[in-house]
């Protein structure tokens, strides 16, 4: 690392869209602090094993974060295969608790990236219970709220994205006298190790609908890393307290139905 160097934590770093952001930022000279609760193939600045479900053990990573940096990049996520229970801790209040902690201690014109779904789009229709869950102030205030709406885990992971989206916005101003800005990016479906499961919870007939719209096929994971990369970049620099769908195109579907024009298949 020269003294240059954009130093970053990205959690999730040991498989799909971790690792290729992982990549891409390191081909852009940047240094990765990586957090995944298994050890990443591609060599990193420095790695710190963290289970992203325990309070404890974030807060043991926490610590071991030296200095200030310049940015942090949540990426890693659970389907809607597991419990209610885990998929509300590791999706929701593992970001949020990174964030809060990590935020003062950005570099001036730092940026979080959180990583939330297209499955969260629709967080208009529950902004209320959003709201509520955002008004805890600790991990289990806010896992007894999350718990106490009653989703199955299939539902909970579609509600963890929209509170991330909305917990984007909530905090994307409390650093920005510094310039320091918090986005959220929703991809789609990807081509990771866990599409097949979302597949399965989500159903082939509506993400195979969104797949036909958006070109015939899923995203890759280094085109959701490019998105990523951009947010952080000072391409953004205008760019806060929002966030960017990066599907290829296939929630015109889910806004406009029968008017959607399929597009045609894709030929890259």
């Amino acid at each position: 690392m020269t003294k240059t160097s954009k130093i970053y934590v990205v959690t999730g770093v040991s498989s799909g869209v971790g690792a290729a952001t992982v990549k891409r930022l390191a081909q852009d000279g940047a240094a990765i602090i990586g957090l995944d609760i298994k050890e990443p193939e591609t060599p990193l600045y420095r790695f710190i094993k963290c289970d992203l479900s325990d309070p404890n053990a974030i807060d043991a990573a926490l610590a071991q974060i030296d200095g200030p940096i310049d940015g942090l990049v949540n990426v890693a996520g659970v389907p809607g295969s597991l419990p209610t229970e885990v998929v509300a801790k590791v999706n929701f209040l593992a970001l949020r608790r990174l964030t809060d902690a990590l935020l003062p201690r950005l570099n001036a014109f730092g940026v979080v990236v959180n990583v939330a779904s297209t499955a969260g789009a629709n967080w208009r229709a529950r902004a209320d219970k959003v709201k509520t869950l955002l008004a805890t102030q600790s991990w289990e205030a806010g896992l007894d709220a999350f718990l106490g709406f009653g989703f199955d885990s299939v539902a909970a992971y579609d509600f963890s994205k929209e509170a991330v989206i909305l917990y984007t916005m909530l905090a994307s101003s409390r650093e920005r006298h510094r310039g320091v800005r918090v986005v959220s990016v929703s991809p789609g479906a990807v081509e990771t190790p866990i599409l097949k499961t979302f597949y399965e919870t989500m159903g082939e007939d509506l993400l195979g609908r969104l797949r036909t719209q958006a070109g015939g096929r899923d995203a890759r994971p280094q085109e959701i890393a490019g998105a990523i990369a951009m947010m952080l970049s000072s391409d953004g620099t205008w760019i806060n307290g929002t966030d960017l769908i990066v599907d290829g195109g296939a929630e015109v579907l889910m806004n406009l139905e029968s008017l959607a024009r399929p597009a045609s298949p894709l030929s890259f």
